[in-house]
């Protein structure tokens, strides 16, 4: 599996085909979803979630916002 801490080491174009295969993925989970008679709404909603959980630059991007509240945390604690 992937982690996000491999995220660094990738190229943009990595990063692109990964992004890529997750929505393919997506893709394919959201086609069974509708075979299996889900709402257009509760697809939508589900995919949302999936694009959101899957996203590694939006992961990435949740990862340096959550060291910086722990290092403002950490600084605030020195006071």
């Amino acid at each position: 599996m992937f982690k996000l801490s491999d995220m660094k080491d990738l190229k943009p174009e990595d990063k692109k085909e990964l992004c890529k295969d997750a929505f393919q993925d997506i893709s394919a989970i959201l086609a069974d979803l509708r075979d299996q008679g889900l709402s257009d709404m509760e697809i939508f909603e589900f995919g949302k979630t999936l694009i959101d959980h899957f996203d590694p630059i939006k992961m990435e991007n949740l990862k340096k916002d959550s060291d910086y509240q722990d290092a403002l945390f950490r600084e605030a604690n020195d006071l």
